[in-house]
């Protein structure tokens, strides 16, 4: 028998502080479910406007502020791929290491570039993320990001994959 799943009922307009906040001091919305905000589950509040909006029952005041605080909110590629996203452009910015997961997520992109979302593509180009180069110029993103393929056959090391 399948567990009844409860699902809060939060007052029209009670995440909103907590949104422009968060937003404010990260700059998106891209949170994970169980984000809380000075108490408030913001995360999961989120969620619930995502699928209101999906349905076509989220008013328009709350998705018109939403949209002003983060444009791709709720965007219409997977909310997974958003927040890679946005972790890789913090690390970006910050000019810290990107851990091996996000530089495989990174490379991968390059990849299935034509096939993404012209927005993904956009905000990827902001982190200097572009289509894949060709073989010989390809950064080997299992060692520093920058020494090429043909840089490891030029210094007779093999590939780091």
């Amino acid at each position: 028998m399948p567990t009844p799943t409860t699902t809060r009922r939060y007052p029209p307009g009670e995440g909103l502080p907590h949104a422009r906040s968060y937003a404010a001091e990260h700059g998106h919305l891209a949170v994970s479910k169980h984000t809380r905000r000075h108490g408030f589950a913001l995360g999961r509040w989120l969620i619930q406007q995502r699928r209101k909006a999906r349905a076509g029952l989220l008013s328009a005041r709350t998705l018109q502020e939403l949209t002003l605080l983060d444009p791709w909110w709720n965007p219409p590629w997977p909310f997974a791929w958003q927040r890679k996203y946005h972790q890789h452009r913090t690390l970006h910015a910050t000019g810290q290491p990107l851990p091996p997961e996000l530089q495989r997520w990174a490379r991968k992109q390059t990849t299935l570039y034509p096939q993404l979302h012209p927005h993904q593509q956009a905000l990827l180009s902001t982190v200097d993320i572009r289509p894949d180069a060709p073989a010989d110029e390809a950064p080997c993103v299992e060692c520093d990001g920058k020494t090429s393929e043909s840089d490891h056959i030029e210094l007779f090391f093999p590939p780091c994959r």
